[in-house]
């Protein structure tokens, strides 16, 4: 312990939301166990990064941040979702170090002297800030980035729409909880399955007590997290409905906020009655439920268990019984074999169901998913061509979007 005293790490994310809550639990390890924590990886031992693999575009910056990072002096180690997203690049690109989600105990074996051991580190309620990456390893390429977007006038508009909406955005000043890491679904688009490996509830009188703590601390707005939320207590003869009725009992003395994220549609379905007594509580103020297309024949290829009449019908009441309730959803765009008439049957969808904010996602062929083989693919230009009328629909409809392309 004593030679690792004054020892350096940089730890950084181009990542979700969990991701950046990973980050902040890694860095709490090594400064528990007597690291200084570092804001550059200029005079560092180590690099840690969790990179990023959302789409073809994250998995492109994070293989040219690992490039960077490589360059300093430090040892880097690659952490996160890259490698079982895209197994075979990442063997060719990387020879060093790396640890999946699911494996991240196994990061004790890089650091055997430290005493206090990662899965001794309590889970994050703080993700760490979000920041352009390549202002800290490379100013010159962060000016070049900073100039192209300045010249783009596409880029130019989105930006402009993203400030004038900035209310609509999501809220990331809440105190998160997990609830479960680990996902049960078999969604064929969706190569993280694979990296966060399998569904592990945490016990509920666990998640009550962090909460209470929580709450003794002052907190009231929570962010409800995991891989899927409402699968929580599959593997431990309980279920999301059992949780948040002991988290209800809780909180009986406080006005507390909650969002319930990454929660699939089939569970929305399921408990849809629990879920808005609570909501009518004003417990609930936002439900993020990712109905993904409105086909039902691409909800089949997608695995996704359930129809899009059953989602409409269901949300539709939330919408009737909880008009000031927060709605919010992702879709897919391109996913193989859609046809433009399937692509309309999404957007109408927000004909009959108001969402204050969609998350617009261009279809990306992972090679750790299981539509990797699906045929035909979708054109790179058809899928810009769907996004840009999506855009004009939405903004028709005064509906917010994001779009991750």
């Amino acid at each position: 312990m004593q030679n690792d005293l004054k020892k350096k790490v940089y730890v950084c994310s181009n990542g979700c939301n969990r991701r950046l809550l990973d980050a902040d639990r890694v860095k709490r390890y090594f400064r528990l166990n007597g690291w200084q924590l570092c804001d550059s990886p200029n005079e560092t031992d180590y690099n840690l990064f969790f990179a990023s693999a959302l789409n073809r575009v994250r998995i492109d910056e994070s293989f040219d941040i690992i490039k960077r990072l490589s360059r300093f002096p430090g040892e880097t180690i690659v952490l996160g979702c890259i490698m079982e997203v895209a197994p075979t690049e990442f063997k060719e690109r990387w020879k060093g170090k790396a640890l999946a989600v699911k494996d991240m105990n196994d990061i004790d074996d890089f650091f055997p002297s430290f005493e206090i051991k990662y899965r001794d580190v309590t889970l994050a309620n703080t993700p760490i800030p979000s920041r352009n990456i390549y202002k800290t390893i490379s100013p010159s390429s962060f000016l070049k980035q900073r100039i192209a977007l300045a010249l783009s006038p596409r880029q130019v508009a989105d930006k402009l729409y993203s400030y004038v909406h900035r209310e609509q955005k999501e809220n990331y000043n809440s105190s998160f909880i997990w609830v479960s890491t680990g996902c049960p679904n078999k969604c064929s688009f969706c190569a993280e399955r694979k990296v966060v490996g399998e569904l592990r509830s945490r016990p509920l009188e666990e998640i009550v007590k962090e909460y209470s703590d929580l709450l003794s601390e002052g907190k009231r707005h929570f962010e409800f997290i995991g891989d899927d939320i409402g699968s929580y207590g599959l593997d431990r003869n309980s279920s999301f409905p059992e949780l948040v009725a002991a988290l209800h009992k809780t909180d009986s003395d406080y006005e507390v906020h909650w969002v319930i994220k990454h929660i699939h549609p089939k569970f929305i379905i399921r408990y849809q009655d629990e879920l808005i007594d609570l909501a009518r509580l004003g417990k609930i103020q936002e439900l993020i439920c990712s109905f993904q297309t409105g086909s039902n024949r691409l909800l089949d290829l997608m695995s996704r268990q359930h129809h899009i009449e059953e989602i409409i019908s269901t949300l539709k009441r939330f919408r009737k019984l909880l008009p000031n309730l927060r709605l919010a959803t992702n879709i897919i765009v391109g996913f193989p074999t859609e046809t433009d008439e399937e692509f309309m049957q999404t957007l109408k969808v927000f004909d009959q169901v108001w969402f204050d904010r969609v998350h617009m996602i261009k279809y990306y062929n992972a090679e750790g998913s299981d539509s990797f083989d699906l045929e035909p693919k979708v054109s790179d230009e058809k899928i810009s061509a769907r996004i840009h009328l999506a855009k004009k629909f939405l903004k028709e409809r005064n509906i917010y979007f994001q779009t991750r392309d």
